[in-house]
């Protein structure tokens, strides 16, 4: 039976494939660290040489990782705020493929938006069903009029796993703008991504090469997410490297975790994920 096809997809949608695939990993692994019940299932789904990604084990292991415990945290703040805002909106930016919403299952109440480009939400449609409560909006972010749609006096949580690397400053500046003026309040979850990770994404991970996409450059400080949207604080930051996860690495990332900890330049490397809060939240 023929999988369903990627054909298609531009090379900033076809990046969805990499985390997707480095979930895939980690749900087969002997010890998962996310445990992705969906990933496995889809990957296998899916009509796409993943030769593409030019994959070798130690790249694979790292990409798995650092994948699966960014998931792992993104979905514990995610969950922490709908048990605090019962009738919140959740807004998935940049989703790919990932499972996210069913993984979580929200609750009643809780209105859940997968959103992203509509080729790759073409590919995901054909993996995932819709429910009453984890919505697909097929767009490009940069679009006008898509969050007038969207109720505004109801609490939001944002998630960006990943969604600032393929976009313009200007463009992502604009989109963080445009959320915090339409909802009264809510959260941001962004994870950081630094000027280094700009500069050597291309080098050390061939599949960003050969598939074309581009990199936008990172920043350093993440209060600087502050001064592009004022209304934005930060409140909470949370580094791969001292996350309670790193105790599932094997022993080689767990030593180079612990060396980057005491060593404040390589620490800062390791932007982590950000927290952000405004009006109130």
């Amino acid at each position: 039976m023929p999988g369903i096809s990627t054909a298609g997809l531009s090379g900033i949608e076809e990046t969805s494939l990499i985390t997707l695939h480095a979930r895939a990993l980690d749900a087969r692994s002997d010890d998962p660290i996310l445990g992705d019940p969906y990933a496995e299932k889809a990957a296998q789904a899916l009509d796409y040489d993943w030769r593409r990604l030019q994959p070798t084990p130690r790249l694979e292991e790292k990409e798995r990782l650092n994948v699966s415990i960014r998931a792992v945290h993104f979905d514990r703040w995610v969950r922490r705020f709908i048990a605090r805002h019962p009738d919140a909106v959740v807004l998935d930016l940049g989703c790919g493929l990932d499972s996210r919403g069913y993984r979580i299952d929200p609750p009643p109440g809780v209105d859940w938006y997968d959103v992203d480009l509509p080729a790759i939400m073409a590919v995901r449609a054909k993996l995932y069903d819709e429910t009453d409560r984890v919505h697909a909006l097929a767009l490009s972010l940069d679009e006008d009029g898509w969050l007038e749609a969207l109720p505004a006096d109801r609490p939001v949580v944002v998630v960006m796993d990943g969604l600032y690397p393929w976009m313009t400053r200007p463009t992502f500046v604009r989109l963080l703008r445009r959320i915090t003026a339409h909802f009264e309040r809510g959260e941001i979850l962004l994870l950081g991504f630094s000027k280094l990770s700009s500069r050597m994404m291309r080098r050390v991970v061939p599949a960003i090469r050969t598939i074309g996409a581009p990199v936008n450059e990172g920043f350093d400080d993440p209060h600087d997410v502050e001064r592009w949207n004022s209304d934005l604080r930060l409140v909470e930051r949370q580094r791969l490297i001292t996350s309670p996860e790193v105790a599932k690495m094997p022993r080689g990332e767990r030593i180079r975790c612990g060396i980057m900890r005491v060593i404040p330049g390589m620490a800062r490397l390791d932007k982590g994920l950000l927290r952000f809060t405004f009006g109130g939240a």
